[in-house]
């Protein structure tokens, strides 16, 4: 009988509990569950606004503001919890309130009901990642935290992609039924408590990077003085690129129906492959250069890959405008592998210039930004710049000329915003 086999099984799972690369997996798994409660509504929301009634405009609302302002509003003091108490204790809150909005949600009789559920989940969804990103941070050295970043990224991609192809399957089973999309909702919730359960097996590391322990909430102001030219430059540059991506995600399968006729069966599959392919392949190769850039230069080399990345996106952006579906394919994964890339390799940057105690807070006013822009503005802009080009038909012209703009415009944010990063390693980080 080996060492292993004469160790207790409570201290074989106490020791499995304090590995890193477990600790990863489990905050894998709840920021996959954070997105997954996010999106379980795409693939019902048709069924759901059939069955009760509800207009365009309003399931426009539940699936833009209802998800985008809750976190508007919280995030400076969601950022700042995360930044001052248990994390993990966040993660778990967070995890539980995904279950009870989405049980909320399928509970739902009223447009009002489903709108409070929604903003409960809106919020939810992104303070699991935000809270994952500030924990790993704390896992792992300044060079191994963009495919650390990577690996939480890659479950979020998987947590969407689910949720569509379990919905799909489960409405199919209670088809006839008017109230299939809440026996749906209710199933695609259940898989959420394995997670909330998983969840209380992780563990706060201790804080790495930290300047000022826990600091008074007037010197929280003149610390993020000092690190303005940074903050500027990720948010100001992500806004933009975040812009783009959120176009496209509302905009390029009614471009690409009218654009080149295609019933919607086709454009769903190839939405879905745009999406699988570059929901995996943009992560893997954003982890990979943020840290190999991290190695080789440090945050300011990553930057200045950055800004390529950014640059790359202007071209892809014209898939909207290709004189046939077969030359707009291929442009268009690339720009989602090239969004997601750039995302991983930002907040891998930030989660190493930024110190542990305003972290949380940084990367929490990140993703409001984010949301605000890719949810609640690119699908405005887009929509009016094509009335004003002449209506509908030009959807598609109106995406590429946003989406190349933006992208031009968040490349040279990041190249005239680069001097604001440090060549070297973080010297805050021992274990570089």
């Amino acid at each position: 009988m080996t060492e292993l086999a004469r160790e207790p099984i409570g201290s074989t799972w106490s020791n499995l509990r304090v590995r890193r690369g477990f600790q990863l997996l489990v905050l894998t798994a709840v920021a996959m569950a954070g997105i997954y409660a996010r999106t379980t509504l795409g693939p019902i929301q048709e069924t759901m606004r059939l069955a009760l009634a509800l207009s365009d405009n309003q399931m426009a609302l539940l699936q833009g503001a209802a998800l985008a302002v809750p976190l508007s509003v919280a995030a400076i003091p969601l950022g700042m919890a995360i930044d001052r108490y248990s994390r993990v204790r966040i993660l778990c809150l967070a995890t539980a309130l995904s279950l009870i909005g989405s049980l909320c949600t399928a509970l739902s009789y009223s447009f009002s009901l489903l709108f409070l559920s929604r903003c409960l989940v809106g919020f939810a969804a992104p303070a699991t990642a935000i809270a994952a990103f500030s924990v790993l941070a704390d896992l792992f050295p300044a060079a191994q935290r963009g495919r650390a970043t990577m690996a939480v990224v890659l479950g979020q991609s998987a947590g969407s992609s689910s949720a569509f192809a379990l919905g799909g399957e489960l409405l199919a089973v209670t088809t006839g039924d008017p109230d299939s999309w809440r026996w749906a909702m209710f199933a695609m919730a259940a898989f959420l408590a394995p997670v909330l359960i998983l969840s209380l097996t992780l563990r706060e590391p201790p804080r790495r990077d930290v300047i000022t322990k826990s600091p008074p909430l007037r010197e929280i102001a003149p610390a993020l003085w000092r690190y303005r030219g940074i903050l500027v430059v990720l948010l100001g540059a992500m806004c933009l690129v975040n812009l783009a991506d959120g176009a496209v995600l509302v905009w390029a399968a009614p471009a690409l129906a009218r654009n080149f006729n295609l019933p919607p069966d086709r454009v769903g599959t190839i939405m879905a492959m745009a999406l699988l392919v570059g929901g995996v392949s943009g992560p893997v190769v954003g982890g990979i250069v943020a840290d190999v850039c991290q190695s080789s230069g440090g945050p300011r080399r990553t930057v200045v890959v950055l800004s390529l990345l950014a640059l790359a996106g202007a071209p892809m952006s014209l898939f909207a405008v290709m004189p046939s579906v077969a030359w707009a394919i291929a442009p268009l994964v690339v720009f989602m592998a090239l969004g997601t890339a750039i995302s991983v390799m930002t907040t891998a940057v930030s989660i190493i210039v930024i110190p542990n105690e305003l972290r949380g807070l940084c990367v929490s006013v990140k993703f409001a930004a984010a949301m605000f822009f890719g949810l609640g503005l690119a699908p405005l802009t887009v929509s009016l710049l094509s009335g004003s080009m002449g209506g509908p038909a030009m959807i598609g012209k109106a995406l590429a000329v946003v989406c190349s703009a933006t992208s031009i415009l968040g490349a040279v944010t990041f190249v005239a915003g680069r001097r604001y990063f440090p060549k070297t390693l973080n010297p805050g980080d021992s274990s570089c």
